[in-house]
């Protein structure tokens, strides 16, 4: 009897941790606007596009997604996904490279996207070279 009450506080911990590592990481999304752009800008299968793992950039809110994003970029869209434990409202995102304007600020650099006003999001320099790479001239930095 003693080990069935065990169990049944182990298996009753993990599923409440589950739930409320969810409850977290969903509310992340609302808050830093990864949700408002999923809205906009659902995922589509990117085509020869190049892809950094372990990247990171903040949105609004200051909401940082630190070293848990995936970026690719083809020639016809910017690409987000972040890792599988971190997925609950955060879906994988393409956007086109139409929607995005990109300015240099002093340490990084900051994205804004046309259909989805008063979500920034601020990326590395470097990742920013490589995304200006990737988009076959697609993607531009303006100076700040």
């Amino acid at each position: 009897m003693e080990s069935l009450q065990t169990i049944t506080i182990i298996l009753g911990s993990i599923v409440a941790f589950a739930l409320f590592w969810m409850a977290i990481v969903w509310l992340v999304a609302q808050l830093s606007g990864w949700s408002k752009l999923a809205d906009v800008y659902p995922s589509r299968i990117p085509f020869n596009e190049s892809c950094w793992s372990l990247q990171s950039a903040r949105f609004r809110w200051s909401s940082n997604y630190s070293g848990i994003l995936r970026v690719c970029a083809d020639s016809q869209a910017l690409h987000l996904s972040v890792f599988v434990m971190f997925r609950p409202g955060n879906p994988p995102l393409s956007i086109p490279w139409e929607d995005i304007t990109a300015q240099s600020r002093p340490f990084s650099v900051e994205l804004r996207f046309y259909r989805a006003e008063g979500v920034p999001m601020y990326i590395s320099r470097q990742l920013a070279g490589r995304l200006e790479q990737a988009s076959d001239g697609r993607f531009k930095v303006e100076a700040g």
